[in-house]
């Protein structure tokens, strides 16, 4: 699927390959006074960039989701309930997320985006860090809004300089690989994590020079954190890659965008909806399902760390893969609306897994192999949404249409959805060991709707898709 707007294509022949190569000329784009786009780069050196912005967004998802295998420390030592853990899992970290992703990228569109994404992954890190220093619920949620607002930055920059690093064959996999990061940081800040508390508790407390004495929780923070700032480090010795399609300032300008969205409205419209919904049943899953093993089938921290971690690691992997390569195999049985279909296909069985896995599971083995097919159904979108933005996204506006997606999807998606489930938890059903029926209920509300969400925008989303090849 070709990127653009108005877009007339022919073919190429590679001059190196000799294989025939889609070239694709904007009518926009004439008006842009560009040359010529320059040459590739290197993939080997492309790769290189993707797995480092990969370990970006492990690390990323480290930080922001570390904090759900620590409920019930927090809780002991801050006196907390669940309502409140659940607006430190979401709200403080969601909304300034989204609001931040604006003029981050705004800036992305025009600045360096290599030196953004420095600049964020140092003050996230660092504000993770901040997180083990908290010692009342405010202190913990301003660590948490600091959290929220470095990694803004991350994705829309990453999408952006992905797109100018790879031909259009090859950006799927290349976003699908960046995108499994996340997946890879919530299984690692399960895994990781829960083997800090063990190793702490075990410790029977520990002294760390200048901070003075940690509980478990806080050392978590501490560890999970400083590493971002080292990656840091790594990323500032990578190029800023060239920007291919470049454009002028009315190109990049907001009217310019806000034109090219009225245009394509329906379609974001139904896109933004349907994948905001997916994300907050996500994430009400990613912030309370290990407390739901430990609540319901007696679990330690470490154990529901451990199991849970993998499973995310690998069936969200391997869901992720499966999702990408679904929507090349419908691709290339002539479905433009690949990404979309993909999508529907695989969160049909959300709902039904959800009621195995919450309510029917009999034992904890049960739970956690019905929630294998969950998480591979559930992880299977996650490179989907960026592929079917960017496909229909000229290059001046790739990070602000990033920017609008992620905004929507965190301030609603994120932000609401551990804080539902803690809201049923403590006071709907107001017994903390019924945390399996308010992540049943978000899964029952929200896939549902994130299917009809796709069904209404299949037929916009294909008009738009065709629109960009004519």
């Amino acid at each position: 699927m070709a990127n653009g707007i108005d877009r007339e294509v022919a073919f190429a022949e590679d001059a190196r390959g000799g294989r025939g190569e889609c070239v694709v000329q904007s009518e926009s784009n004439r008006a842009l006074d560009r040359t010529e786009d320059p040459a590739w780069p290197d993939q080997r050196y492309a790769w290189f960039v993707v797995i480092v912005l990969f370990l970006g967004s492990v690390l990323s998802f480290m930080d922001r989701q570390i904090i759900a295998l620590l409920v019930a420390d927090i809780k002991a030592d801050l006196g907390l309930n669940d309502f409140e853990i659940g607006l430190l899992q979401g709200p403080p970290f969601g909304i300034f997320y989204a609001v931040m992703s604006v003029p981050l990228a705004l800036l992305a569109d025009r600045g360096n985006r290599r030196n953004l994404i420095v600049a964020g992954m140092t003050f996230w890190s660092l504000a993770t860090a901040a997180c083990g220093l908290a010692g009342s619920f405010w202190h913990l949620f301003l660590a948490r809004i600091g959290v929220g607002s470095g990694e803004a930055c991350l994705s829309p920059c990453a999408y952006s300089m992905i797109s100018d690093l790879f031909r259009q064959r090859l950006l799927p996999l290349a976003m699908s690989v960046f995108t499994m990061g996340n997946l890879s940081g919530v299984g690692l800040a399960m895994i990781v994590g829960g083997a800090i508390i063990g190793w702490a508790r075990a410790l029977g407390g520990l002294q760390v020079p200048i901070v003075g004495d940690v509980a478990p929780w806080q050392l978590a923070f501490l560890l999970i954190g400083l590493p971002g700032v080292l990656l840091a480090v790594v990323v500032r010795l990578l190029r800023e890659p060239v920007r291919r399609g470049h454009a002028t300032p009315e190109s990049a300008s907001l009217a310019a965008f806000g034109k090219f969205v009225l245009a394509h409205r329906r379609t974001f419209a139904t896109l933004f909806a349907s994948f905001t919904m997916l994300v907050l049943v996500a994430y009400g899953n990613f912030a309370w399902v290990p407390s739901f093993f430990m609540r319901r089938f007696g679990w330690s921290a470490s154990e529901a760390g451990a199991m849970y971690g993998m499973v995310v690691a690998i069936a969200g992997t391997g869901g992720a893969l499966i999702g990408g390569w679904l929507a090349s195999h419908l691709a290339g049985r002539g479905h433009v609306d690949a990404p979309y279909r993909a999508t529907m296909l695989m969160s049909l069985p959300l709902a039904p897994l959800a009621v195995c896995v919450f309510v029917l599971a009999p034992d904890a083995d049960w739970a956690l192999a019905w929630f294998v097919p969950y998480q591979i159904c559930s992880a299977a979108p996650a490179g989907l949404a960026a592929t079917a933005m960017m496909t229909i996204t000229p290059n001046p506006m790739r990070a602000k249409i990033s920017s609008a997606y992620l905004f929507f999807s965190n301030f609603l998606g994120l932000s609401i959805g551990a804080a539902a489930v803690g809201f049923l938890t403590h006071n709907v059903f107001a017994d903390d060991g019924k945390v399996g029926l308010s992540l049943l209920v978000v899964n029952l509300v929200g896939a549902p709707l994130a299917v009809l969400a796709i069904l209404g925008g299949m037929r916009s989303y294909r008009e738009s898709v065709t629109a960009m090849r004519t």
